[in-house]
């Protein structure tokens, strides 16, 4: 996915400025800056919340997102988890992950008549496992802990196998314990015709989960590259620790 100098303008302040990154398959991409530097802007324009004042967001070298709405974005490959989890507490985890499967192509009716085939049977079951919930599909989303609500969310998106998977703060309010199951989460998601993008404040979560650091800075590329390499930026610790 590219990202090709995008600029999101509010009146005179450009929350994002002439930003161009190229987003590869097959790694997770962590986008870390402190709050104004336009990672969570940069996510609505992908995702077609917000729109670019200029700029495009190619996917797969054909599709400009810029061009479609979020319903169009989503179908062409595209998931994002925001930062609070948003699950169906009164229904299984099942029912959850079949929900993520719904077609408004269906029609309201047939929608809920619709009984979830073989294959997508198949698929609950896989998705359970990847996020480490197996034997668990008939518990209710509402008795879930917060960091399982935020994998069964993640999970409701892997049911639409996105090609890129946004996540917002995946971490926030986890216990360790539960962090530490997310960094096995979000490896777990690498694969060759998938890109995970990661914005996080944890930095060392950010040091276990990424293969390439973003860092933003009032809505412009700062610096990127491996943790090691950005964490001792003397730009990065400027911005982090006041100029």
């Amino acid at each position: 996915m590219l990202i090709d100098d995008v600029t999101v303008a509010f009146g005179s302040l450009r929350a994002v400025d002439g930003l161009t990154l190229r987003i590869e398959y097959g790694a997770v991409r962590a986008i870390i800056g402190p709050n104004g530097a336009g990672k969570t802007t940069l996510l609505d324009v992908i995702t077609g919340k917000t729109r670019a004042t200029s700029g495009r967001v190619v996917l797969d070298r054909t599709t400009d997102l810029t061009r479609l709405g979020e319903a169009a974005i989503s179908l062409a490959g595209v998931g994002r988890k925001f930062q609070k989890p948003s699950v169906f507490e009164a229904l299984t985890l099942r029912q959850n992950l079949a929900l993520a499967l719904r077609s408004p192509a269906r029609g309201a009716l047939a929608e809920m008549l619709h009984r979830p085939g073989r294959d997508e049977l198949d698929r609950i079951e896989r998705v359970l496992e990847i996020i480490g919930m197996a034997g668990s599909g008939e518990k209710l989303a509402g008795i879930l802990s917060h960091g399982q609500k935020q994998w069964l969310e993640i999970g409701m998106l892997l049911m639409r196998e996105p090609r890129v998977l946004l996540l917002d703060e995946p971490v926030a309010g986890m216990s360790d314990e539960e962090t530490s199951r997310t960094v096995e989460l979000v490896l777990a998601l690498r694969a060759p015709d998938r890109a995970v993008v990661v914005i996080e404040h944890d930095m060392d979560f950010v040091e276990r989960i990424a293969d390439l650091v973003t860092v933003l800075d009032q809505g412009r590329l700062l610096v990127e590259g491996g943790m090691s390499a950005v964490k001792s930026d003397p730009r990065v610790v400027d911005v982090y620790l006041g100029r």
